[in-house]
């Protein structure tokens, strides 16, 4: 799934290949991931204008349209944004394109189509009614912020983490890195978590998504690129631990499968 991240790198193509050209054609190949709104009028928004903002917030990518709201992207389980040029075909799984004056193309791709495009006349309403925390990047998630949500949650630290209310922007596989990081077992309960591991889980968030986006690299392929002693190339079934070798263990929460050292993140008993 596209994490902060992977969105990051998204809001870089757009602000690189879609921002201040004249859009003069879109194809929407699917409408189901427009949910309810209408090719017809969701063409109607764009043909003629120009994107001239790129904001991103957490796993949501939203451009505004020239004098008329936001483009919102949000990129579920398989999406991606993607630019090409001229008589190009489109990318794969490609549900919506825009074509540019210019000659050049984006295309919203999604394999398994969970994920969606839309239309919003704001973009800090659009957060607020997604119920978005602050992003994990951003001046607003601080670490008075963390220990505050901490101190009163009942979830367990990867929970917590992935909890798009709480900060946005991390998903499965960068709360893994982040909990490997600072050596925080994923059960471990954020109630119980010392001043010390709050911050240090703090100061982590921020290395180890900076550390993916600097690479040049989403989650899927970060782990060809990581930073030595990344937890993120041997994160798969009979992976080691990149500091001490043992075979990691999984834990399987809500669906999803993680990955932890058993010998250097111990489960505390409380």
């Amino acid at each position: 799934m596209p994490e902060l991240p992977d969105v990051e790198l998204f809001r870089q193509i757009l602000e690189k290949h879609g921002l201040g050209k004249k859009i003069v054609g879109v194809d929407v190949s699917d409408a189901r991931i427009l949910g309810k709104l209408t090719s017809r009028d969701f063409t109607h928004r764009l043909v003629g204008k120009k994107l001239v903002e790129a904001r991103r917030h957490g796993k949501h990518l939203l451009a505004k349209i020239e004098s008329d709201g936001w483009l919102t992207l949000h990129f579920g389980m398989t999406g991606g944004l993607e630019a090409f040029a001229g008589q190009e075909a489109a990318p794969p799984y490609s549900r919506v394109s825009l074509d540019f004056v210019s000659g050049g193309h984006l295309a919203y791709t999604n394999r398994r189509m969970i994920g969606r495009v839309g239309l919003t006349p704001d973009a800090d309403a659009f957060i607020a009614e997604e119920k978005l925390g602050p992003d994990a990047l951003g001046g607003e998630f601080t670490l008075a912020r963390l220990q505050k949500a901490a101190a009163v949650s009942r979830r367990d630290v990867k929970s917590f983490l992935m909890a798009q209310e709480i900060v946005a922007g991390i998903g499965n596989i960068y709360a893994d890195e982040i909990l490997f990081q600072t050596r925080l077992h994923p059960n471990t309960l954020t109630s119980a978590m010392t001043p010390q591991q709050l911050e240090a889980l703090y100061r982590a968030i921020g290395t180890v998504l900076k550390a993916a986006i600097k690479a040049g690299a989403g989650a899927e392929q970060f782990g060809e690129r990581a930073p030595k002693g990344f937890l993120l190339p041997e994160r798969k079934k009979g992976g080691h631990c990149p500091r001490c070798r043992t075979t990691l263990a999984l834990l399987k929460s809500g669906g999803r499968t993680g990955y932890f050292c058993p010998r250097c993140q111990t489960e505390t008993r409380t």
